[in-house]
């Protein structure tokens, strides 16, 4: 449980299997687009932007994410699936948003893709970027 008594989030909790390669990313932009299913996905960092997709406008938006993506990195491909076979989440990193992958910081997903409601599966509060207070006093001159 976290600190105020609620049970963890699964798109926090769940054991994802790592970073796909871009042939993998193009493997689940076509298991989504025959998926047959609604798609909901959120931007967690930028704005409040979120939505529901069927799988061939899913398919689309992920495929376009990754083209956008890969101008800005054509070796890894930032998206990282909870299963290989048959995944329902899916989370979205992107290069200039990120911590970078080769460090011990935990970035923060880009977007959030899935086939559950994700205000079941994730506190999105939780991702957005933490503002700074402005400093106060002395503080002001020294940064």
């Amino acid at each position: 449980m976290n600190m105020e008594g609620k049970m963890p989030y699964k798109v926090d909790t769940v054991a994802f299997s790592g970073l796909l390669k871009w042939e993998e990313v193009e493997n689940l932009i076509d298991y989504v687009k025959n998926s047959d299913s609604s798609w909901n996905y959120a931007y967690t960092q930028l704005g409040d932007e979120r939505g529901e997709l069927d799988s061939d406008k899913a398919a689309e938006f992920i495929e376009k994410r990754m083209e956008e993506i890969r101008k800005l990195d054509e070796i890894c491909g930032w998206f990282y699936v909870h299963m290989k076979e048959n995944p329902s989440i899916v989370k979205v990193y992107h290069p200039s948003l990120s911590c970078g992958f080769c460090s011990m910081a935990n970035p923060l997903p880009w977007i959030i893709i899935s086939t559950e409601k994700l205000e079941d599966i994730a506190d999105l509060e939780s991702y957005k970027p933490i503002e700074k207070t402005k400093k106060k006093g002395i503080f002001k001159i020294f940064g």
